[in-house]
């Protein structure tokens, strides 16, 4: 289930180790109520010190995707939904962490909000997004340049939309504190030539997935928009 931790180059051990226990998890590989090896098991698997299983732990505990038992054992934690994006939200608050780790934390959350959008979003939700896109596209093609601070309330209003369109007013309040945390990282990407207008070409995918009811498409469609950015960025 796991391997020696690799990664890409930068890339603290422990966050690498966090990565790994949270895609298990993910995947359904560890199920809530499954016990995981000890501390220096942990350690002797993925091939760092105790130290860098201790950061990794109290990340995964503060997910609320662990808990640690003293004197039993690091288990996988019952709880789902709502009562993780919960732990979410107030790690969010109290650890800014890295630009990767926010975005790791995009990746988990707005791919998952896309697909929710898709499988149940109120049809008048899905005719916002739809409204957001064509607004944007007539405003560009209204003006011949000097459109970034028109882009950039655009890129807001989409992300805050279709967090309301997946139905899942926690979710709302998380990408709330999210976005604040990534202002200054956004505000890079919309300086990077064309990137503005690729977000927005970006966007119209998600939405004719989301339109579509493809789940799997507008799952796939955020994904690779959030990578995108990502790698301009980082």
């Amino acid at each position: 289930m796991f391997q020696p931790v690799g990664g890409p180059k930068g890339t603290r051990l422990y966050e690498k180790v966090v990565m790994q226990i949270k895609s298990a998890i993910s995947v359904g590989d560890l199920k809530p109520g499954d016990k995981l090896p000890s501390e220096r098991e942990l350690a002797e698997i993925f091939g760092v010190s105790r130290t860098s299983i201790r950061e990794a732990l109290k990340s995964l505990v503060a997910m609320g995707l662990i808990k640690i038992r003293h004197g039993d054992g690091i288990y996988v934690c019952e709880s789902r939904g709502e009562e993780q994006l919960k732990n979410i939200g107030a790690y969010l608050m109290s650890h800014q962490g890295t630009l990767k780790d926010l975005f790791e934390i995009r990746r988990v959350l707005e791919t998952e909000a896309a697909a929710w959008a898709a499988e149940r979003g109120a049809p008048e939700k899905v005719q916002e997004l739809v409204n957001l896109i064509n607004t944007v596209k007539e405003g560009i093609a209204k003006r011949s340049g000097g459109y970034l601070l028109f882009l950039g309330e655009h890129d807001t209003k989409f992300h805050l939309c279709l967090a309301e369109a997946s139905e899942n007013q926690v979710l709302l309040r998380v990408m709330n504190n999210l976005l604040d945390l990534l202002a200054e990282s956004r505000a890079r990407a919309w300086s990077i030539p064309g990137r503005p207008l690729r977000s927005v070409e970006e966007h119209a995918k998600i939405v004719e997935a989301i339109v579509s009811g493809d789940v799997e498409g507008a799952r796939e469609a955020m994904r690779q928009h959030l990578e995108n950015v990502e790698k301009e960025i980082l």
